[in-house]
C-alpha cells in the first residue's frame, strides 16, 4: 500500500497575502490542550496550543502560542450559561496571544435565526472593545449564505486579519450521506472566497483527510484534541493509515487492530523523527499518557501523510473541485444542498 508523503519542508510559514493572489503552506496544527496533566510543550517546545477558558487555571505555558476557547460549544452540548461579563474577566486574566470570541454555534444543521446571528455577533463586538490590548476572532459557522456573507461583512470593518470558522466537525462526521459532510466544507470555500486574510477551522479532528481538505482551501490553522481523545479510547494513529487498536480489548465499535505492518510504519515513523522514547514504544503503547504522547508526535510530523486506500480521498478531490468555482456558485450549491437536507430530515422525523 502507497503513501503519497505532501511535502513540508516550508511546513508552517504564514501566509502572504496580496491583492489578487495569495501564497500559502501547510495548515498550522493547534494541539488542544484542557490542563497540565500531559505537558506536550516539554517533548515540542514549537506547537501551539488551544486552552479552555471554563477549565484553564495554570500559567502560560512555554510555547509558540497560546489559543483561547471560550467554550461556546460546550455551553451548547451541556446546556451550560456564561455571563459575558465573567468572561470577559476571565479572558483578563489569562496571558495567551489569540482569544476566540463567545459564538454559540446554531443547534440546526447549517441555519442560525436572525436573533442568534446577531447575539453572537454583539458578543464579538463587545468582547472586541472591552479587551483592546487582546486579539480577539470573530467566528462564523456554516449557515445559509446571507448570514455568513453578512456577519463577514460586519467583522471586516472591525480590521480583523483573521477569523474562526466551527462547523466542519460534527457534520462532516456525520453518516446521513456526502450531503451532509460538505455542506460545512461548501461553506468554508464561500469564506475562503470572501474574507481575504487568514482562517482559523475549530475543533477538527486530527486526520489527514480533513488536513488535505483544508490546506487544499487555503486554511491558515486549526485546532485538534484528537491525540488525546484517541489515547483515551486506546487508539494510536499510524501514519497514512488512521488509528488502530491497542488497547485492553474492551473496545468494540469502530475497532481496528494493529497489525505487525503497522506496528513498523510507526516504529519508523518514530525513528525517522527523533521520537525520544522509541526503546519504550511497547510499555508507551499500553498507557494513556504514553498513547497520548505518540499521536500528539504523529499529528505534528505526519499529519499531512494520507494513504491513496483511503475511504474518504473523495472528500480531497471534491474540495479541489469547489476550490475552482465562484462563491455565487457556491452559495447557490449550499443553500439547496442545506435546504434539501433539512427537508429530509423535517420528512423522516415525521410519525
Amino acid at each position: 500500500m502507497r503513501l503519497q508523503k505532501i511535502n513540508i519542508v516550508d511546513k508552517y510559514i504564514n501566509r502572504i497575502d496580496g491583492e489578487k493572489s495569495i501564497v500559502i503552506t501547510s495548515p498550522r496544527v493547534v494541539f488542544g490542550v484542557p490542563d497540565t496533566m500531559i505537558k506536550l510543550w516539554e517533548y515540542m517546545p514549537d506547537i501551539d496550543i488551544m486552552i479552555n477558558s471554563l477549565r484553564w487555571k495554570w500559567p502560560k505555558p512555554i510555547v509558540s502560542r497560546v489559543w483561547v476557547d471560550s467554550g461556546g460549544y460546550q455551553i451548547m452540548i451541556k446546556g451550560l450559561k456564561i455571563d459575558l461579563e465573567s468572561l470577559i474577566e476571565r479572558y483578563r486574566a489569562l496571558d495567551a496571544d489569540m482569544y476566540i470570541s463567545l459564538d454559540i454555534p446554531p443547534k440546526q444543521f447549517c441555519s442560525i435565526t436572525k436573533q442568534q446571528l446577531l447575539e453572537n455577533i454583539k458578543n464579538f463586538e463587545i468582547l472586541y472593545t472591552k479587551l483592546e490590548d487582546k486579539k480577539v476572532i470573530p467566528v462564523v459557522h456554516c449557515y445559509d449564505c446571507y448570514s455568513m456573507l453578512e456577519a463577514i461583512d460586519i467583522y471586516k470593518e472591525y480590521g480583523v486579519n483573521l477569523i474562526a470558522f466551527g462547523g466542519v466537525v460534527p457534520p462532516t462526521l456525520a453518516k446521513n450521506g456526502r450531503g451532509s459532510r460538505i455542506a460545512p466544507i461548501i461553506a468554508l470555500a464561500i469564506i475562503t472566497k470572501i474574507f481575504r486574510g487568514k482562517i482559523h477551522a475549530l475543533g477538527v479532528g486530527g486526520t489527514s483527510t480533513m488536513y488535505n481538505v483544508l490546506k487544499t482551501l487555503n486554511i491558515y490553522s486549526l485546532d485538534s484534541s484528537s491525540w488525546r481523545t484517541k489515547a483515551a479510547y486506546g487508539k494510536i494513529i499510524i501514519p497514512g493509515y488512521g488509528e488502530r487498536y491497542v488497547g485492553n480489548g474492551k473496545a468494540s465499535f469502530g475497532r481496528k487492530d494493529l497489525t505487525n505492518r503497522d506496528w513498523e510504519i510507526l516504529l519508523k515513523a518514530l525513528t525517522d523523527t527523533k521520537f525520544p522514547y522509541v526503546e519504550n514504544l511497547e510499555e508507551m503503547l499500553s498507557t494513556f499518557r504514553g498513547r497520548a504522547i505518540i499521536n500528539a508526535w504523529i499529528v505534528h510530523h505526519f499529519v499531512d501523510t494520507i494513504s491513496e486506500h483511503n475511504g474518504f480521498v473523495w472528500l480531497v478531490k471534491y474540495s479541489k473541485k469547489i476550490k475552482e468555482m465562484s462563491h455565487s456558485e457556491l452559495c447557490i450549491i449550499h443553500d439547496r444542498l442545506v435546504a434539501n437536507l433539512l427537508s429530509i430530515k423535517k420528512n423522516t422525523s415525521c410519525p
